[in-house]
């Protein structure tokens, strides 16, 4: 599977886009998944994928109370009242994705845990400040799991997987679209020196955390087909996407 690129969301008109209409067909139209087949991994597979599972699964679980609470002020402040309910759909969307994972995991008796270091980190700056840091860091996490889904559905011969990494293809590939309008609907009216500021952070954050995920989950990324310079290139390419979007209210016009 190659890098796959905003443009493939086919939201021509983001100022229209009824994203509550977008996740309430999403949701009705899920890929179906068979957790019958239990024998598609060799132990070797196994011992491979888990610790990047274990890590995305935790990292995609959230009963987003934070979230909900900065998502709510910025709703009221910007006469953005469907704003609440999208990213309601946004989180149940989420929690979806670590529930998905949990009953893969489970199908090969990989232990969930508890907490890892990165995504103790992400939750941290995500309450750094308000809704902007949180989407900052959120979007950044998405961009890096576009990669990381690509390359986990590399990875193995396991349909099923490779079928989940499809749902989570096309699902984040929309929240990553969803967050930058969020982070344009922000900045637009904002100091262009600042926003430049905001921008770099990105950036840093962006090269920081595609270090320390591929480092950590190199034999998986390598396998998957991900050298780190490929990784970091198709990351930094998301996020140049991104910030497309956050400058100018759309998507790249190929």
């Amino acid at each position: 599977m190659e890098r796959i690129k905003l443009t493939e969301t086919k939201i021509s008109n983001l100022n229209d886009f009824n994203w509550i209409e977008y996740f309430e067909y999403n949701n009705n139209h899920l890929l179906k998944l068979d957790f019958a087949n239990n024998a598609e991994l060799t132990n070797e597979e196994i011992n491979l994928i888990a610790p990047s599972i274990k890590a995305f699964q935790i990292g995609e679980g959230s009963e987003g109370k934070h979230l909900s609470k900065v998502v709510k002020k910025f709703a009221d402040k910007n006469n953005y009242p469907e704003y609440e309910e999208i990213m309601k759909w946004f989180i149940l969307e989420e929690n979806r994705h670590s529930q998905t994972l949990k009953k893969y995991m489970d199908i090969y008796k990989m232990k969930a845990v508890n907490n890892m270091a990165l995504d103790t980190i992400f939750r941290i700056l995500r309450k750094l400040m308000g809704l902007e840091c949180e989407v900052i860091v959120l979007v950044t996490a998405e961009m890096i799991a576009l990669s990381y889904y690509t390359a986990l559905a590399n990875a193995t011969n396991s349909r099923l997987l490779n079928i989940i990494c499809q749902q989570m293809l096309n699902d984040e590939l929309r929240h990553v679209v969803l967050q930058s309008d969020t982070l344009h609907r922000i900045s637009k009216n904002r100091n262009q020196v600042f926003n430049g500021l905001v921008r770099n952070m990105r950036k840093l954050l962006m090269r920081g955390t595609c270090f320390i995920v591929w480092n950590k989950y190199r034999d998986l990324f390598i396998k998957g087909d991900y050298s780190y310079k490929k990784f970091k290139n198709d990351c930094m390419e998301y996020l140049n996407e991104s910030v497309y979007i956050e400058k100018n209210g759309k998507i790249i016009v190929e």
